[in-house]
């Protein structure tokens, strides 16, 4: 199943305290035994830690390469490789594993892979002594985040049928092989007959029929046969099909989308499938190996304990945020044996950070840094910290009038940047204080668009752009932006903000470069007209003043948003909401903003108050 621990549209790490860490009852169990070996595996493109043996390392280490190689060739314009690092956890034995697991209502949840991704790297972990393949359900996942991170809301039956087509991928030294039957769904349909396709399309993330026991099965076993039946038996259905999916990304509803694509009804397609199941006969793709063009450079190197101890912990802290306690048992033993670990230091700033407590953190990332060596997520982590100090810092605004936190925070980012060019979040942070805080837009532009190239599936990305292009007086590129790209992407809610805020900008653009050429009174008067509903005359410095200020303060609260924080984010609207009175389109906007984030926070689960 796939699961989101971050939606896409926003920037990870909220600012929710912690409050007194108290250790867990199983905290020794962490602790691995003194005599654990542990090493570091480093392929062409995963790192992996393990104290399985060196052999069954190696073993999990070369198939990720091979699946990401061979899914690399569902479509070349697609991005293959996350814009993050990914650390591949591997476990002896169950024993070793379990308490790393997932929790629910505090009982541990058996499960024999897990794959979580985070804005600032993906986390692999796997049982390497199961008999049976511990990788089927990480290809899976994987799947779903090579779709995610190249696509936005991508249908559930889509994305859980390419990824349960994708898990049974097989490899060996000569052959890899990906599209293989998934045999436990064909002896469903002995049992079931097909959903109507009309009720396959309506199921969401959301649903009973995907989130709930034995109603699960058939929806699976239907996206799979679906998506396999259209990719490996009906390729001359391609162009069908992906005319299909474009009418879905627009918002075309399936009913109407799907005659107007495949000239045929759904009857007839569900016809074709039964056909398809009962003659159980599956084609499959087969690579050879030697024309995937994969690097086998490996490299392996025994870890000390304190390295295995810092990692553990960064591993637990970025599974579950609930259990800070725990991965500071971690560092802080690792810290005993190693007082000047950078790597120590880095995570006792990475928990002071996710609860707040941002002078504590950006301390201890300066111990990181100066303890070395360079690495680009503690530069990143520590350009977030100085950021989000910095509105309530104390420390004195610089000579051009910019606090020194937002400077040093822009170096932060920068450095990062340097040290790993396709880290997509790192140039986002970046664009977001040069531009929102700093005020230069024009710097900006570059710094977004190179964002959005290696993050296409980010709405939020494409909407600031877009807003940045019209602020800087390109209006063009900015409806450009939103009409044929954002429109595509099958989120109504972004799409309405985005026209809006354009919509905004372009005005307050407008106005400013009327205001540049004509008398004061008269580039007032035509400021006024910038709000939309406004009665006409002539307005006073003061309103345009209270005019831009609302501005202003709308777009801090979608940065604010963006950052994860609903809760100063809707305070910032309510407040706005009071202030905005002669504007009846922006206070409609204002208020519909506030209600989105409303429910969104209800459904995430975010404090409001």
């Amino acid at each position: 199943m796939r699961t989101r621990a971050v939606s896409v549209s926003l920037v990870v790490l909220t600012a929710a305290l912690f409050g007194p860490l108290s250790r867990s009852a199983d905290t020794d169990a962490l602790i691995p035994p003194e005599n654990d070996r542990w090493i570091q595996v480093q392929t062409a493109h995963f790192t992996l830690y393990s104290d399985a043996s060196e052999r069954r390392t190696l073993d999990l280490g070369k198939r990720l390469e091979r699946f990401r190689a061979a899914l690399s060739r569902f479509n070349k314009k697609f991005k293959i490789d996350p814009p993050v690092a990914t650390f591949i956890y591997v476990f002896k034995d169950d024993a070793a594993m379990s308490p790393y697991k997932k929790r629910f209502n505090g009982r541990v949840v058996e499960l024999s892979g897990l794959f979580a991704g985070r804005p600032d790297g993906y986390y692999i972990v796997l049982n390497g002594a199961r008999q049976d393949d511990p990788l089927e359900v990480i290809y899976h996942e994987y799947t779903h985040h090579f779709l995610e991170n190249n696509l936005h809301r991508v249908p559930a039956w889509f994305n859980e049928g390419l990824a349960e087509c994708c898990s049974t991928f097989k490899a060996d030294d000569k052959t890899a092989s990906i599209g293989l039957t998934k045999n436990e769904h064909v002896l469903l349909f002995r049992e079931h007959d097909l959903m109507p396709l009309h009720d396959l399309f309506a199921i969401t993330y959301t649903s009973p029929d995907y989130n709930e026991g034995e109603r699960r099965g058939p929806f699976y076993a239907e996206s799979w046969v679906l998506m396999h039946y259209l990719m490996w038996d009906k390729p001359e259905r391609s162009p069908q099909f992906l005319a299909f999916l474009d009418r879905l990304s627009r918002g075309e509803e399936p009913d109407t989308a799907f005659p107007a694509s495949f000239g045929i009804s759904y009857q007839a397609l569900e016809n074709e499938l039964r056909v398809y199941v009962r003659q159980a006969r599956f084609a499959y793709t087969a690579f050879k190996i030697a024309d995937l063009g994969i690097d086998e450079t490996i490299k392996v190197a025994p870890m000390k304990r304190e390295e295995a101890l810092n990692r553990l912990g960064d591993l637990l802290i970025h599974l579950d945020e609930n259990r800070a306690a725990d991965a500071e048992s971690l560092f802080r033993e690792a810290q005993r044996l190693a007082p000047d670990s950078p790597t120590a230091f880095a995570g006792l700033a990475y928990l002071a950070q996710i609860a707040g407590r941002f002078d504590e953190a950006v301390a201890s990332y300066d111990k990181a840094i100066k303890a070395g060596p360079a690495d680009p997520v503690i530069y990143f982590h520590l350009g977030q910290c100085l950021a989000r100090r910095a509105p309530a810092s104390s420390s004195s605004i610089g000579s051009g009038g910019v606090s020194p936190d937002l400077v040093r925070a822009e170096d932060m980012f920068g450095q990062s940047i340097r040290m790993r060019p396709g880290f997509g979040e790192a140039f986002v942070e970046y664009a977001r204080i040069v531009g929102e805080r700093v005020g230069d837009n024009k710097a900006a532009l570059p710094l977004l668009e190179a964002a959005r190239s290696l993050l296409p599936s980010r709405v939020d990305v494409l909407e600031n752009l877009a807003v940045l292009y019209a602020r800087t007086g390109n209006g063009g590129r900015a409806r450009d932006l939103v009409e044929n790209v954002l429109a595509r992407m099958n989120d109504p809610a972004a799409l309405e903000s985005a026209r809006n805020r354009v919509r905004l900008e372009t005005g307050r653009f407008a106005a400013r470069q009327s205001a540049s050429t004509q008398p004061p009174a008269a580039a007032r008067h035509a400021a006024s007209g910038f709000q939309a509903g406004a009665s006409g005359g002539e307005q006073t410095e003061g309103s345009t003043e209270t005019q831009d200020a609302g501005v202003a303060a709308y777009n801090r609260a979608v940065s604010l948003a963006n950052q994860g924080d609903y809760k100063g984010a809707i305070a910032t609207l309510k407040r706005l909401l009071i202030q905005v009175k002669n504007d009846e389109d922006f206070r409609s906007q204002v208020a519909a903003f506030l209600d989105r984030l409303q429910k969104d926070a209800a459904r995430l689960h975010k404090p409001t108050e």
